[in-house]
């Protein structure tokens, strides 16, 4: 039986803010601007792709008080 690792990564406004509940910025999450600190959705897309993992489901939902969406990515990949 084949087995599989899973990721679930969180993004507000094209950052990946989260992976599988850790903060991926470099400076704490309620810094003013540690939201730029965040990599950028398309570049982390294109590095986990690269990597094995398959994006099998979206979900997103407006962002209370904000223009943007919030997201989660879920992928998944065999275990090697």
């Amino acid at each position: 039986m084949q087995r599989f690792d899973y990721m679930i990564c969180s993004s507000q406004l094209m950052r990946v803010t989260f992976v599988n509940g850790r903060w991926q910025g470099t400076i704490a999450p309620d810094q003013p601007s540690a939201m730029d600190t965040c990599p950028d959705l398309w570049e982390f897309l294109q590095h986990v792709g690269g990597n094995g993992w398959e994006l099998i489901s979206v979900t997103s939902e407006p962002i209370q008080g904000q223009s943007g969406t919030f997201s989660n990515f879920y992928f998944k990949r065999a275990r090697v």
